[in-house]
């Protein structure tokens, strides 16, 4: 089978590469910059470097032309009320419509789309289904739904598409949620809403990997959406207990109230915005309001009708994305780090809930 993956050198499109080229697919990726995609070609198999944006649809009818399924995984990935408006929506909604243009032309079988469990905001079921009412929270989600909704109405035209909404991604090669998480967690006390003992879903990118290739090959697939994670349930706290084991640091966990924490969080944000005011602030009201959510995503759909099954544990995976992230750094551990000057108050910065990360570079290959 010939596929093509948009966002090939991001952390799901990665992974989805290497997964399509053991099955023995022969694969062509969309890249910016084929010297930085150079990677892609190391370990064998079939592949086509297709230089192209998601904004240039001369370059995406190029790129689909004779492939039978089209994976779109590229995305601009922001956390929740962050991020600029008009950039997320130019690739994540325009890109999307532009690829799905190209596929419908090019005669494609099955179109996949890479979306997130961001679509459904912050809900207070204890365990989400797909046919959950959306409400997205900020312009990453917001073009999530639109996206959705342009893949759905190609479905109604006649591409066969599936959606996939995947939770938190993390894996070797993930540069933004791991970085951000294993920075704080070595030099900063970690803040935890009541405790931290609400449910937060993660998802390695191989076991999402193996979700899109079941996605654009299974019959059942077509027209579907379905959640992704790892089908574990573990908290806040468990993840970031976990967290610090793999960087062999002490956890250093703050416990807040609600109250406390709205507070201090719009404070931050308050602060922030005056100091840096073209950042968005790491923290916020919102993000507070994340935390204290459940997160927790039904996957029964995907497992009885794909046979869908998570293969990598939250200790197996994050050690392995451990090792990578400091391997990537040429580190050899935490000792590493620049530990000298650790303060003891705790970060105003500290990052909210991620959106899903989908964690494929805006736009990029």
């Amino acid at each position: 089978m010939r596929a093509l993956v948009t966002g090939a050198t991001g952390l799901v499109g990665s992974h989805l590469v290497r997964a399509l080229r053991e099955r023995g697919d022969a694969v062509r990726a969309l890249v910016r910059d084929p010297e930085r995609a150079r990677s892609l070609l190391s370990e064998g198999g079939e592949i086509e470097l297709v230089k192209g944006d998601l904004l240039d649809p001369v370059s995406l009818e190029r790129a689909a032309r004779g492939v039978e399924v089209v994976y779109h995984c590229a995305a601009r990935v922001a956390l929740p009320y962050q991020g600029d408006r008009l950039t997320i929506f130019r690739t994540n909604v325009e890109g999307t419509r532009n690829t799905l243009r190209a596929a419908e032309e090019a005669g494609v079988q099955r179109f996949v789309f890479v979306s997130s469990v961001a679509v459904y905001g912050d809900p207070k079921d204890p365990l989400v289904r797909e046919d959950h009412p959306k409400n997205p929270k900020g312009p990453y989600a917001e073009s999530k739904v639109l996206a959705e909704e342009l893949v759905e109405m190609a479905g109604e035209r006649g591409l066969a598409t599936v959606i996939l909404r995947p939770c938190v991604i993390y894996g070797p090669g993930d540069r933004n949620f791991l970085p951000q998480i294993a920075e704080t967690l070595t030099r900063y006390p970690f803040p935890l809403v009541q405790g931290g003992q609400q449910p937060l879903d993660m998802v390695h990118a191989r076991d999402v990997a193996q979700a899109l290739v079941l996605a654009g090959t299974h019959p059942r697939a077509v027209g579907r959406t379905y959640n992704v994670t790892d089908g574990e349930t573990h908290s806040l706290r468990e993840l970031v207990e976990v967290f610090c084991e793999c960087l062999g640091v002490r956890p250093r966990l703050l416990s807040l109230p609600y109250p406390l924490a709205w507070i201090l969080a719009a404070l931050a944000a308050g602060i922030s915005r005056m100091v840096q005011p073209d950042k968005d602030p790491l923290i916020s009201p919102a993000g507070v309001r994340a935390m204290a959510r459940p997160h927790h995503y039904d996957i029964t759909r995907i497992r009885e009708e794909l046979g869908y099954s998570p293969q990598v544990s939250l200790e197996a995976g994050l050690r392995e994305a451990v090792a990578w992230y400091f391997s990537e750094r040429d580190l050899s551990g935490p000792a590493a780090l620049d530990l000298a000057s650790e303060p003891t108050a705790p970060r105003t910065d500290i990052p909210q809930v991620p959106p899903s990360a989908d964690s494929s570079e805006g736009g990029k290959g």
